[in-house]
C-alpha cells in the first residue's frame, strides 16, 4: 500500500502513464482511499488542462505589447 509521500512521488508519472502496472495499480488504490491525494489529483490534473489550453491560444498582440513594457533591460 502506499503512502502520501509516495503518491507525491508519482503523481507526475502516473499522470505521464509511464508507471508499471503494479505501481499504478498501488497509486490507484491509494487515490481511491486518500481524498487529500484524489484533491491533489484533480489539482494536477486541471492544471495540466490549463497549461495546454494556455500554450495553444494565441497571445494578443496588446498583451505582447505590455509584457514587452515590462521588461526590464539587463546590465
Amino acid at each position: 500500500m502506499c503512502n502520501c509521500d509516495e503518491c507525491e512521488q508519482w503523481m507526475q508519472p502516473y499522470m505521464d502513464r509511464v508507471l508499471t502496472d503494479a505501481e499504478r495499480a498501488e497509486a490507484e488504490t491509494h487515490l481511491n482511499e486518500c481524498t487529500y491525494c484524489r484533491k491533489r489529483y484533480r489539482f494536477e490534473e486541471h492544471l495540466r488542462q490549463f497549461v495546454h489550453q494556455a500554450v495553444i491560444e494565441p497571445m494578443p498582440v496588446e498583451l505582447k505589447q505590455k509584457l514587452a513594457d515590462l521588461r526590464t533591460p539587463l546590465m
